[in-house]
């Protein structure tokens, strides 16, 4: 079995000049449904959700942002936690007020 390297840092792919790649250090086993936005500033944000198994109440909403002229993603932060339910499919949005919104089910 080949295992392709995940690049931590912000690289080009091979074979590919328009493609760069950076992948997001995750603690979760299983990670789905990420969400791309640029956050007032410049910054991309991702949103994902993530756990030990889709529909398990461990599933939880997670965030992580590149900078402008940053080689990584900052290290994952849980932005949700209900240990009675599985949160998944956010998104997150710019109100025309500047107000950030996270959305999930």
């Amino acid at each position: 079995m080949n295992v392709i390297a995940k690049p931590p840092v912000l690289a080009p792919v091979a074979g590919d000049a328009g493609r760069w790649e950076c992948f997001i250090p995750t603690p979760c086993v299983q990670n789905h449904a990420a969400f791309l936005h640029v956050l007032p500033g410049g910054d991309l944000g991702c949103v994902w959700f993530g756990g030990t198994q889709e529909g398990v109440p461990d599933i939880s909403v997670h965030f992580s942002r590149l900078a402008p002229g940053a080689d990584r993603w900052s290290d994952p932060v849980r932005l949700s936690e209900d240990p009675t339910r599985s949160e998944q499919n956010p998104l997150l949005f710019t109100a025309p007020d500047g107000a950030q919104w996270l959305l999930w089910t």
